[in-house]
């Protein structure tokens, strides 16, 4: 590769339009592969000129601190099924990391995550309801129920009954809502 062919040239963009913005530090780790499949060492230079990044706090807004690890989303996924809100869920995993400040991902990640769990859990809630309509309509061959769906397919509204409440309402002729 020709230095031409690289965007980036000893900490410093090659094009001026780049949306990173970059202060041509030398600091760098190479990395070869080995014969084995391995990796190497190949060069390695420490002197930054500027200062690090030494708290959790300030490594919050790196792009790589962004990530939730596998384990953590388990642990928000099973508290947020359990409508635990999401405050508390970021308080939780803050004694986790020992503190608030110690948490490795904004909160901004999580309320991400947090937006793909319920939208997760809400396509399963149809799911499992159309199971349990199945389950008593096998039970009940009167069950019978609608559903009225939007423009992306989303239940709208979802009414049931069952043999038993269309036979009260025959001898009864009233109707209980809830």
């Amino acid at each position: 590769m020709h230095a031409g062919d690289c965007l980036w040239l000893r900490g410093k963009p090659v094009k001026e339009n780049t949306k990173t913005i970059r202060c041509a530090c030398t600091a760098l780790i190479r990395l070869l592969r080995s014969d084995d499949g391995g990796w190497y060492i190949c060069e390695h230079r420490e002197t930054h000129n500027h200062p690090l990044s030494t708290t959790c706090g300030e490594k919050l807004h790196w792009q790589s601190h962004r990530h939730i690890d596998r384990y953590t989303k388990e642990l928000i996924k099973q508290l947020r099924e359990n409508n635990v809100s999401l405050g508390k869920v970021y308080s939780i995993i803050g004694s986790f990391f020992g503190s608030m400040d110690q948490i490795p991902f904004m909160k901004r990640s999580l309320k991400t995550l947090c937006g793909k769990i319920s939208q997760e859990q809400s396509d399963n809630d149809a799911v499992k309801t159309m199971d349990v309509f199945s389950k008593m309509l096998e039970a009940d061959p009167d069950f019978k129920y609608t559903a009225q769906v939007d423009d992306e397919s989303r239940i709208k509204t979802l009414m049931w009954t069952s043999g038993r409440s269309m036979y009260q309402y025959i001898c009864f002729g009233d109707v209980l809502m809830v």
